[in-house]
């Protein structure tokens, strides 16, 4: 065991530990889960990289010694290698950063130290005097969650462009087929397979477009802003270095909030990115549950769809299901992120470790829901062909073309008929002498009836009203 000190006292620490007294006091006094930043690398990684920035910008302006720099550098390195992976034991239920911000100066310092003197402890690499040098944990925290929500985000439209390609797909397979629409689960007019997968596609391409939109301008950081966005600490010359290292050690276009004190106190970010991921999850959603509906039975349901070539697969009707909880599952992670950024505190936004780790899950959550919806229940889509053509040509709907060449008092005198006797409503038509028999069979041709300029020739043709 090894002993450490700071302003409340002295503790002892395991030899191999690279984590120091106040990451051990944070796992004691916040120990109220399991999920600690261990189980984000991600975070870690973006921690890491802006230490790294750090060490080497104060390297640069004079304001940290060559070697100590390096040392630092060269951890941190270690660490985006994957190693200690188990020395970030901080619970994420913790404020806006400060025991992941002080665990990783700590591991780093450690390190850095133990390659300079061949062991551990702060007689030459102090964890706030140099790794955390011209830092807060409130400007390195919310620029870390930048760097990794940015990351995440093109994940999440890999996934998306999977989804929108499989429905496209679906789209020119099955475009032709007609099917009878459903407006309040009741019978609409007809419209085709392609028009209504059109329309998901639109939805995914929309989504998709949105969040791109977003992610050109997410990676923005707030370093040199410190405790409260007035950079009290900041060496000079920091400011002038920071962020071209930290995009090139990154390799993301990473640029300054122009306003600190903005970034510092508002997370709209969040919830914007949170409502655009809930959006995402939400036409996943959707997608499945009509896929369900439209596939259900096979024989006391709608069963105009089949999630593949024969029986109703159980995995593709498992997945669909999986999908609608997912989406529920994010809308309830966006609702606790709208709580955490509207719980504020004058110059700090507050629970930032909840905003990232509830926008996380909700990313991982969809970015895995896109494409097993797309190979598991998408790309199987089949329609019953004939079941379609029956539903659409038995529908009381079709009186709307009646409706729309001889009015309405026509049209529901139809589907009265229609209803009473039992027929289509082209044979009612035909019954109560409305059309002759090859008028009627043109105005309730199914076909036609998803066709707008068909359907406009055939008004001019046979209006009476």
């Amino acid at each position: 065991m090894r002993k450490e000190k700071d302003g409340l006292g002295e503790r002892l620490l395991p030899d191999e530990a690279y984590y120091g007294i106040q990451t051990l006091r944070a796992m004691e006094n916040f120990a109220i889960s399991d999920n600690t930043f261990a189980h984000y690398p991600n975070i870690v990684q973006a921690m890491a990289e802006i230490k790294k920035a750090c060490a080497l910008t104060n390297k640069e302006i004079g304001a940290l010694p060559a070697d100590i720099a390096d040392a630092i550098a060269t951890a941190c390195d270690e660490v985006l290698a994957g190693r200690y992976p188990d020395q970030f034991p901080v619970n994420v239920f913790r404020g806006c950063g400060t025991s992941i911000n002080m665990n990783v100066n700590e591991v780093l310092g450690n390190r850095a130290n133990e390659l300079l003197t061949g062991h551990k402890g702060a007689d030459r690499v102090h964890p706030n005097t140099h790794v955390n040098m011209c830092q807060s944990s409130n400007d390195v925290f919310p620029t870390a969650a930048s760097l990794v929500l940015y990351r995440e985000t093109g994940g999440l439209l890999d996934a998306l462009a999977t989804l929108e390609a499989a429905v496209r797909e679906r789209m020119e397979a099955l475009g032709p087929v007609v099917r009878i629409g459903r407006t309040c689960l009741q019978d609409a007019v007809p419209l085709t397979f392609g028009q209504s997968l059109s329309g998901y596609a639109s939805l995914l391409e929309r989504t998709g477009t949105q969040i791109a939109a977003f992610r050109k301008r997410s990676a923005t950081g707030i370093l040199g802003a410190t405790a409260v966005g007035t950079g009290i600490g900041v060496q000079p010359g920091f400011m002038q270095r920071i962020y071209r290292n930290l995009s090139s050690i990154t390799g993301l276009p990473v640029r300054r909030n122009p306003n600190p004190f903005d970034g510092m106190q508002n997370s709209d970010g969040a919830m914007t990115l949170s409502a655009l991921v809930r959006n995402a999850a939400a036409a996943c959603g959707k997608i499945a549950r009509d896929c369900l509906l439209l596939s259900s039975g096979p024989e006391c349901g709608i069963g105009e769809l089949r999630l593949g070539p024969g029986f109703p697969d159980p995995d593709a009707l498992h997945v669909c299901k999986l999908v609608i909880q997912i989406a529920h599952q994010v809308g309830a992670n966006d609702w606790a992120i709208g709580m955490a950024a509207q719980s504020g505190e004058p110059d700090i936004a507050p629970s930032g470790g909840i905003k990232l780790i509830a926008l996380l899950e909700s990313l991982e959550l969809t970015r895995n829901a896109a494409p097993l919806l797309a190979e598991a229940c998408v790309q199987r889509l089949e329609a019953d062909e004939e079941r379609c053509r029956r539903h659409a040509e038995e529908s009381m709907s079709l009186a709307t073309m009646a409706s729309a060449v001889r009015g309405y008092a026509d049209g529901a005198r139809l589907v009265r008929t229609a209803w009473g006797a039992g027929l289509t409503c082209r044979e009612a038509a035909v019954r109560e002498g409305l059309f002759s028999p090859d008028a009627a069979r043109e105005l309730f041709d199914v076909r036609t009836l998803t066709d707008r300029p068909r359907m406009e020739r055939l008004i001019r043709k046979y209006r009476k009203i």
